[in-house]
């Protein structure tokens, strides 16, 4: 009992030193917000570069906070300039966007309203949460309440916690921003909303306690929230001592977290183990004794047994070593040992054959006197695989093309491996070295495999080609008006020419317009034939570093009439980096075109209201993403099991070779397509392709688009 008391003591210790740690960093979350409020209020106008460079100089010193976020206040009065200002920072396809939590967890455009709170700032700028620039934050469902509150209190407020998009849980420390007000005016006399900054507050740091705070490592700490019947923020699990004993009890304790914008309370437990008490020395000591005692008869057992098993052994070894000389002499490769000193010790029947001498002439010898292994078009001095395997101490296999030289002038084409021999020591003893005559055997097997290899790339060309067709066929009325478009102007322009060459030297200038504006559109009648030759020839691959977005934006091109024809609204998602891989520009091309062909008939017979097609490009990691959504009817358990099968297809005239084609083309080139329906929302088609290690990131690229 009193030991149990000094540990119920030791812990009501360690969970107020836990608990005055978390308190200071409460503290510390809203003693930044105040520095903040104090720097803007003493400012005329905002200045987001001051922000900005203040609020870095904060985050260096507190590790808890994970970035620091300024939402700036867009009305609808204001909402042109603010576009406008966003588009020179960002880029021209900058938009204000809401996040689709209950759907695919997307970026959606966001409607025109009275009031928006939008994503300006990001401190530090990290790479991962790019998108969320442009976020409309008070009309979040995680954030509006505790957002309008702040705003109406003009008090720090602290959100719900929710879980990142890179990953992590956090939390926001709200604090609204008004210019214009008088210092402890109070609510009456705030002033003008410009924004409303927050703190991210990342709940792992902020339950981490450094080792030289004095807490133990064991603790059970949980932010919880008050009220509500106390739910659990974030636990962070101590490192307890590992024990196959269950725990004799739990102590547990619960502290308030004083602080009026950020109602937390502390929960603090740990698990006593029987490891806790100090009762436990002398068991084992008594155990450590036992154990010797137990050792010595076991020791004394195994020597009995051993002098019984070593005659066992000898006759197992005598007929192992009988069995292995048998083994050898009956192999049909080339088996050579060699001892320590590189001398031959030991070489069977078919190595003697190989080498074209006796026995008698290599035992003993170096084996350089008998034979030499040398690579086949060797560019450079590289080492002997038998040296390599004495300095290495370990098995080399022979590479492709490997020649054996004879001491009598004849080459052979081998392939095997050199294994090392060694002591129960460990120390090695010598090497073996196992070779086998590939001869014209294995240059017939090459001059076939090279010869099928060839086979497959023209079929699988002449299929793509065949594809390529089919789906210009399928777009052929859309590429039919794109080309009739300009050739009518063309047509108009000429004819409004004659008219005007009645008229004399007076409409000269006119007629110089028009023929501009014909010349214009002959331009761009020859790059659509231009893109229609080079998707439909049959010609070799030229696989060299491509970009994604750049894929996208020809295949807008040609598919642009046909989008325009289906009443379908186009949503373009493209990644704020080049998208840069290894490929073949025409076939990622059809690619796409393929995808978006499929994309438009599956909205055939959905409400006008309803006909999107969505194309997302981004990084994961070294992958390259694109991703083609439709928000149709999706596709069936039984189709998606079979989509990528050749032959098979949907349509009522359909091949059944574009998705087949699809898969064949990015699997040549490292990646990977599959299939997969959104709930409530349609189908998506999934496009993996290894990034080139050639191009980086640029410091600054432009937002995506939409």
């Amino acid at each position: 009992m009193s030991e149990y008391q000094r540990i119920q003591e030791e812990f009501d210790r360690s969970a107020r030193l836990a608990h005055g740690v978390i308190a200071r960093k409460l503290d510390q979350n809203e003693s930044v917000l105040a520095a903040v409020d104090a720097l803007l209020l003493s400012r005329q106008k905002f200045d987001m570069p001051v922000l900005k460079s203040f609020s870095h100089q904060l985050l260096a010193h507190y590790s808890q906070l994970y970035t620091f976020e300024f939402f700036q206040n867009v009305t609808r009065d204001n909402r042109s300039a603010f576009l406008e200002e966003m588009q020179q920072r960002f880029g021209k396809t900058f938009f204000i966007r809401d996040f689709d939590i209950s759907g695919r967890r997307s970026w959606l455009p966001a409607p025109v309203r009275d009031q928006h709170l939008v994503v300006t700032m990001i401190e530090p700028d990290i790479p991962a949460a790019s998108s969320v620039y442009g976020f409309d934050v008070l009309h979040e469902p995680r954030f509006a309440a505790d957002m309008q509150r702040a705003i109406r209190t003009g008090r720090k407020v602290a959100s719900a916690p929710f879980d990142l998009y890179e990953g992590g849980r956090v939390y926001l420390l709200m604090q609204p921003v008004f210019l214009g007000r008088a210092a402890g005016a109070g609510a009456a006399g705030r002033g003008t909303l410009i924004g409303v900054v927050a703190l991210v507050v990342y709940c792992e740091k902020l339950l981490t306690i450094a080792p030289n705070e004095g807490v133990p490592n064991d603790l059970d700490l949980t932010i919880q929230t008050v009220g509500n019947g106390g739910a659990a923020i974030y636990s962070a699990i101590g490192k307890h001592q590992s024990s196959w004993l269950p725990a004799l009890s739990r102590l547990e304790v619960s502290l308030p977290l004083v602080s009026e914008s950020q109602p937390f309370s502390l929960r603090v437990g740990k698990d006593v183990f029987l490891a806790d008490f100090k009762l436990i020395g002398l068991l084992l000591r008594e155990g450590l004794i036992l154990s010797l005692v137990i050792s010595l008869w076991l020791i004394y057992s195994q020597r009995l047994a051993m002098r019984k098993a070593q005659s066992q052994a000898d006759e197992a070894l005598f007929l192992q070593s009988e069995r292995a000389a048998v083994a050898l002499n009956a192999v049909h490769d080339g088996v050579i040992i060699l001892d320590t000193q590189q001398q031959i010790e030991m070489a069977n029947p078919m190595a003697l054959s190989l080498l074209g001498v006796s026995r008698e002439e290599v035992v003993g010898q170096p084996f350089q006197n008998a034979f030499r292994l040398i690579g086949e078009l060797s560019s450079e001095l590289a080492e002997d695989p038998i040296s390599e395997c004495y300095r290495e101490a370990r098995t080399v296999v022979l590479p492709e093309r490997m020649q054996l030289a004879t001491a009598r002038g004849h080459v052979r084409l081998v392939e095997g491996a050199i294994a090392p021999l060694f002591s129960r020591s460990g120390s090695l003893t010598g090497v073996v070295c196992a070779l086998r005559d590939m001869g014209p055997v294995r240059q017939r097997a090459a001059e076939a495999l090279e010869a099928s290899e060839l086979r497959v790339k023209e079929h699988l060309e002449k299929l793509s080609h065949v594809a390529r067709l089919h789906t210009m066929g399928e777009m052929a009325s859309g590429i039919a008006h794109e080309v009739n478009q300009p050739l009518t102007a063309i047509s108009n322009y000429c004819q409004a020419s004659l008219q005007l060459l009645e008229f004399g030297e007076e409409s000269r200038p006119q007629i110089e317009s028009a023929l501009r504006l014909a010349v214009a559109q002959a331009d761009r009648a020859g790059e659509i034939i231009k893109r229609l030759r080079a998707l439909v020839s049959k010609r070799a691959m030229e696989i060299r570093l491509i970009d994604l977005n750049q894929v996208v934006g020809n295949c807008m091109f040609l598919a642009e009439y046909d989008l325009k024809e289906r009443s379908i609204e186009m949503v373009q998602l493209l990644s704020v980096y080049p998208m840069a891989v290894m490929a073949d520009s025409i076939q990622m091309e059809q690619v796409v075109l393929n995808l978006l062909s499929n994309a438009m008939d599956a909205l055939r017979d959905e409400p006008v209201m309803k006909r999107h097609i969505i194309i997302h490009t981004r990084r994961e990691g070294k992958k390259a993403i694109l991703e083609v959504r439709d928000t149709g009817r999706g596709i069936s358990p039984e189709s998606l099991e079979v989509l990528f099968h050749p032959f098979f297809s949907t349509k009522q005239n359909g091949m059944g070779l574009g998705l087949s084609i699809c898969q064949t083309i990015v699997e040549q080139y490292g990646g990977l397509i599959s299939a997969e329906n959104i709930p409530a929302s349609g189908a998506c088609f999934r496009i993996e392709l290894p990034l080139s290690q050639t191009v980086t990131a640029p410091d600054a690229a432009p937002s995506a688009a939409a």
